[in-house]
């Protein structure tokens, strides 16, 4: 199987990329293209910068030139759900944009006009995170909704808008609905992986500088796992 995965840094891509046998480096409009093999998959692991923007561009130039079967967006995120802990991980469910705002004309908050009011996570990619999260002995792994914007969390005034406009939200991070909906646009199955390295609006950039690459590890850890069991 071909497969895409995107991370937004250098720190999200990490592993991934030093497991790659074979690996060949590409460069495009700032994108780092890395691919070869991994656990027997032909893969291209993608390190795309920071942003929705970022993310968008990086996923067409991926999905062009590559064609990958799937796509699997890795990294961290700020938590939502007050029962998870730094380093805990969350599957999407669904994504949605928390900074678009079209309900003047009668769009869900979030909503793209011309796009679903949510982006469904492949049913498949799913399952496979989540019977590949039994090997998980370092975190909780939980299913749900994520959000993202070009924010970083640390208001916690946004923070409690967010939690009342979106309830069951699990986490926040800044390109998984871009790539969602890239993805969506052109019919690629995805799903997105979040390892928690803050708490949104609790002292969030402390606690990202200290435990990114915590966070970034589980989520490729995880994504590793994944790939044994894909098919």
């Amino acid at each position: 199987m071909k497969i895409g995965i995107i991370g937004a840094m250098d720190e999200e891509v990490a592993l991934l990329k030093s497991s790659i046998k074979g690996i060949e480096e590409h460069e495009k409009a700032g994108c780092l293209f890395y691919s070869g093999e991994l656990k027997g998959h032909q893969v291209i692991v993608l390190k795309s910068g920071i942003g929705k923007v970022n993310a968008a561009m990086a996923t067409t130039l991926l999905i062009n030139a590559f064609e990958p079967e799937v796509i699997i967006n890795t990294g961290s995120a700020g938590g939502f759900n007050e029962q998870l802990n730094v380093g805990d991980i969350v599957i999407s469910t669904e994504i949605v944009h928390h900074d678009v705002d079209v309900t003047a004309f009668d769009y869900a908050y979030g909503q793209v006009p011309g796009m679903p009011a949510t982006f469904k996570a492949d049913k498949h990619l799913r399952e496979v995170a989540v019977n590949s999260a039994k090997n998980m002995i370092d975190a909780r792994v939980v299913e749900g909704l994520i959000a993202t914007g070009d924010s970083f969390m640390s208001d916690l005034d946004r923070v409690k808008v967010i939690k009342q406009i979106f309830p069951e939200l699990q986490c926040g991070e800044m390109e998984a609905a871009a790539i969602a909906q890239v993805s969506y646009q052109f019919h690629v199955p995805f799903v997105i992986i979040r390892s928690l390295s803050d708490i949104a609006g609790k002292d969030a950039s402390v606690s990202f500088d200290e435990f990114l690459e915590t966070a970034a590890t589980n989520s490729g850890k995880l994504i590793l796992s994944m790939l044994e069991e894909l098919k």
